[in-house]
């Protein structure tokens, strides 16, 4: 911090800037500070030649502040934001802290580190943020620095400068005349255009973005951009933007500004359309990583050859029967119709398959199938696969990804699905708790199972379903007897 007192003093003869600076000795009357930098001017005694040395006094005063703060280094090393930022030793904790005492002209230097921001960067004029400098780096030597590329280790805190949204807001704005330089922007959330990173007449350049998403609060106001949107002539260059989601233009879109010289690919919508089975009941859907689920459960009565499934109560390992656990017709839609093996597979326990896709249309519309465990298994590990899918620092705990965000009951468990209902929901799978049926309804607002193709070992009455609990963090396989009523989820062919 720069601290510097200007006293103004009336000109003695033959000052012609009528301008005096004098030791700091008296009492000041009235003054002028830019409190960011500590720099004040003070006026000491009024005359005629007052507001003209005051005039010259703020060009001083002005180019003080504007250097005050030329350079501000970020390191992960650091312990909190309390180092003033002019050095590495005294570095800043988190890019907005270093953000709070930018101004125009500010270079921040951000060492390669792991940014967990708790709130949306907004990067203003004439500032530039530039990550990538290495965890040895004494200064700020360019050939120092990792710049994140196609083939660069992404998640390599000790190579790269990450800057992580938590899934729970964008990560960065980077308005005109700011630029965002040689960083990795992840995990950022939008419900508006520019999951990632918003360009809001800025520069983007050198960066990875990626693991985004920018998902419209209805459906009639889809958000764009997953990874970025693109703005009042802004320009993104040079970077990398994939593995995003948004309702349009998946990775990257623009109203107005340049896209240029980027790799934009394997960016993803939420969706792939709907999907009307035998009785003209309409799905949603939900495109998690190259799978396209059912975002509901299955609520048919009849095969797509038109064939009718009883609705008898009795329990059955060879009948197809379906099973309502709801009492109304709005509860029906909420939380579908339980199936048992027979009607789930279209066939007898002893119908069955591990393959992905499983090739077993079962009781899904046309174009869809009964999923595998091995297909199950593939959605679990691709969600293990990235932290935002995940709670607490466990890869298994996934079921609150899955969840709804309305229908469980509530649980005090850590990481329970039922615990902060608000937190569920990530993937947009919308899993619901319709419970089971085995000769009476359980579970209904506690459990959801979900039929598979496969058995366990070499026992075809040991079938497998996948289920998650209101009062548990997992989202697992288990295997039990075909005459069992458990929900439905169908995936594409």
């Amino acid at each position: 911090m720069l601290n510097l007192t200007i006293y103004l003093e009336q000109p003695r003869r033959g000052n012609t800037h009528g301008v005096q600076l004098t030791p700091h000795k008296a009492k000041p009357q009235c003054g002028a500070q830019c409190g960011a930098h500590g720099v004040q001017i003070t006026p000491y005694k009024r005359n005629a030649v007052w507001g003209r040395s005051l005039r010259v006094l703020a060009v001083l005063l002005l180019c003080l502040c504007a250097h005050a703060h030329a350079q501000v280094f970020v390191s992960a090393a650091a312990t909190d934001d309390s180092g003033n930022g002019l050095s590495w030793e005294t570095a800043k904790r988190t890019v907005s802290g270093a953000l709070a005492i930018a101004n125009a002209g500010t270079h921040v230097y951000v060492m390669a580190g792991l940014y967990e921001e708790a709130a949306e960067l907004v990067i203003p004029e004439g500032v530039t943020v530039t990550g990538g400098y290495a965890t040895t780096s004494t200064g700020m030597d360019t050939t120092q620095r990792q710049l994140p590329g196609a083939n660069s280790q992404w998640t390599n805190l000790s190579r790269c400068t990450v800057l992580d949204g938590g899934m729970t807001h964008r990560v960065a704005t980077v308005q005109t005349g700011g630029r965002l330089e040689g960083c990795v922007v992840r995990h950022g959330k939008s419900s508006v255009h520019g999951g990632g990173v918003l360009v809001d007449g800025g520069t983007v350049t050198h960066c990875v973005i990626t693991l985004c998403m920018a998902h419209g609060i209805a459906d009639d106001q889809p958000a764009k951009g997953g990874g970025v949107y693109v703005q009042n002539n802004g320009i993104l260059l040079n970077s990398v933007v994939c593995f995003n989601r948004a309702d349009n233009g998946y990775g990257a879109a623009a109203a107005s500004g340049s896209v240029t010289n980027n790799t934009i690919t394997r960016n993803y919508g939420f969706n792939c359309g709907t999907v009307t089975d035998y009785d003209n009941n309409v799905y949603a859907t939900v495109l998690i990583g190259e799978q396209c689920w059912m975002r509901e459960n299955l609520r048919v009565t009849h095969f797509a050859d038109g064939t009718a499934i009883s609705n008898a109560l009795t329990i059955s390992t060879s009948e197809p029967r379906y099973y309502n656990a709801g009492t109304s017709a709005a509860e029906t839609e909420t939380f579908g119709l339980l199936y048992n093996v027979a009607a789930a597979r279209h066939g007898t326990q002893s119908n069955y398959t591990d393959n992905a896709p499983s090739g077993m249309q079962g009781v899904c519309p046309n174009g869809w199938h009964l999923p595998s465990t091995t297909e199950f298994s593939q959605l679990a590990s691709w969600l293990a696969a990235d932290n935002a899918y995940y709670c607490g620092q466990s890869a298994s705990n996934l079921a609150k990804a899955l969840a709804a965000n309305e229908y469980w009951q509530t649980s005090d468990v850590n990481c329970a699905v039922g615990n902060d209902l608000s937190a569920n929901n990530i993937t947009l799978f919308d899993a619901r708790p319709a419970g089971s049926y085995n000769g009476s309804f359980n579970g209904l607002y506690t459990q959801g199972f979900f039929w598979t193709t496969s058995r366990n070992g070499s026992s075809n009455s040991d079938c497998v379903y996948w289920t998650l609990s209101y009062d548990n963090a997992a989202f697992s396989s288990n295997y039990t007897t075909s005459d069992k009523g458990f929900s439905v989820r169908c995936v594409k062919n």
